[in-house]
């Protein structure tokens, strides 16, 4: 199989792609440095709850510059402690910048920060943020297939930012269409980092809530630096959790080595630690996997890692995330089924619910236990040359998240509609054309799918209760169930 196949799949040209440079690269208004991401807010490596701390990365021009980053607890400026600040030189396309990095470290938990990021003594950011909560509470957005330049992302952008999430859950796709940093710059930070709050430009959300970003498959189209050479560029602008261990299988980028070697020092630790991590907040623990076409969803490493990280936590709620659904009821990716390998150990682990995209779509499934089929031999899984993985099915069918709200299986839920080009918009609300095929490969398992409109997922957890909502640009809530335990 090629593993990037779809490689080319929405091709723009690159001369589209600098048309757009021009118009949104600015400076600063009172700075002659050459602002080309405002700071923003990321979780750095703070897995578990022992530990918090943030993150703020912005990138400049390539003149050197005397930055300072201050921050002190409460929602006003009290002067308080320095954060260290580190930076690198990206030199894409004969036109250098700087990218940095600042941590703010010995945070305590449920507690209000305020930072500001100074430049020769003026204030070019200020802004508060809520670092996680050890309560048993927990309250995110989770949306992906975003970074498309078009005004429904906007207008989710915003319609997330009404609801003020503690976090927001990215689940691949944050800029088309091959992941590179000119597509960050002019496909996703500008909706994300909007100096106002509106349906038509976005929400300043990077400023004050910490995205968690995951691998899609357009974030590593970019992998050959010689073809995209600012190709990979989530390995750039993320700071995440780096818990989980390296599998035998993951992205590596491809071209030049002077070039590799230059991404990889620029971009460590964070490649390829990144692809795979899990963290806590409040009652809600969330492993988050890259599920890309050249993975090994049971490397060995991987799975006793997992088994770790859920085995043995005590959270009340148990959610999984990876791009690529598993199971899904829409003919554009449906072939690809790989991650449903993972689903007797999910099970056997307590998960409560997948997370994924892929579909630019929502769907949501009925609780489900699955058994993927073996060979003759018992010795290992059947899985098609398109990657389809036949097997049985359990369905709790009673389950209506209404009045019967205790689930029996895993809850598998697709919230793609974030940005991009929606996929199938005729099989909203139409069961008969949701079908697939064989009982070995396919029941009816999907209760509810809205592919005609652009939307987001809200979750909230308190204590033994879990909320999903998914909320369309509008503000319209499309669908609603309830969990107990």
């Amino acid at each position: 199989m090629n593993l990037f196949r779809q490689k080319n799949f929405l091709f723009l040209s690159h001369f589209r792609i600098f048309v757009t440079a021009i118009v949104f690269i600015f400076f600063q208004p009172g700075f002659a440095q050459e602002i080309l991401v405002q700071p923003y807010l990321q979780p750095g490596n703070a897995p578990g709850l022992n530990k918090e701390e943030k993150v703020l990365i912005w990138q400049t021009d390539d003149q050197p510059s005397n930055f300072k980053v201050e921050y002190t607890e409460g929602t006003a400026f009290n002067r308080g402690k320095k954060a260290r600040i580190s930076s690198v030189t990206l030199d894409f396309f004969n036109k250098p910048s700087r990218l940095y990095r600042a941590t703010l470290k010995g945070l305590k938990f449920d507690q209000s920060y305020t930072y500001r990021v100074i430049l020769e003594d003026s204030i070019l950011s200020e802004n508060s943020f809520k670092t996680r909560t050890k309560k048993p509470q927990s309250k995110f957005a989770v949306f992906a297939d975003i970074g498309a330049g078009t005004p429904e992302q906007a207008a989710i952008a915003y319609r997330i930012s009404l609801q003020d999430p503690q976090f927001v859950l990215v689940l691949g796709d944050m800029a088309y269409n091959n992941g590179r940093e000119l597509e960050y710059r002019h496909r996703f930070f500008p909706y994300y980092l909007s100096p106002v709050a509106s349906p038509e430009k976005g929400a300043p959300l990077l400023k004050t809530i910490p995205f968690y970003m995951l691998l899609g498959n357009h974030d590593v189209y970019s992998y050959d630096l010689d073809e995209y050479e600012d190709g990979l560029a989530y390995f750039y602008y993320s700071d995440l959790p780096r818990n989980a261990p390296v599998p035998k299988l993951h992205i590596e980028p491809q071209g030049d080595r002077e070039r590799i070697k230059t991404f990889k020092k620029n971009t460590s630790p964070q490649f390829p630690g990144i692809s795979n991590y899990a963290f806590e907040n409040g009652n809600v623990h969330l492993v988050c996997l890259d599920a890309n076409y050249y993975i090994n969803p049971l490397d060995p490493d991987l799975v006793e890692w997992m088994r770790n990280e859920l085995g043995k936590s005590k959270a009340q709620w148990k959610l999984v995330a990876y791009h690529h659904a598993a199971f899904n009821a829409s003919p554009t990716h449906f072939n690809y089924q790989i991650m449903r390998l993972l689903s007797p150990m999910l099970e056997e682990l307590g998960v409560d619910m997948v997370l994924a995209a892929h579909e630019h779509n929502y769907q949501r499934t009925l609780p489900l236990k699955f058994e993927p089929a073996i060979n003759e031999e018992g010795t290992r899984y059947l899985i098609s040359e398109e990657g389809r993985v036949d097997g049985s099915f359990i369905l709790d069918e009673s389950f209506d998240g209404k009045t019967s709200t205790t689930a029996q299986g895993i809850i598998y839920v697709v919230t793609g509609a974030g940005g991009g080009a929606l996929y199938d918009p005729e099989l909203t609300d139409e069961p008969d054309l949701w079908q697939k095929g064989t009982p070995e490969n396919w029941v009816p398992y999907t209760v509810k799918l809205i592919s005609n409109r652009h939307s987001f997922t809200m979750i909230e957890t308190k204590g033994n209760e879990l909320q999903l909502k998914q909320i369309d640009a509008e503000g319209n809530i499309l669908d609603e169930i309830r969990i107990t335990k």
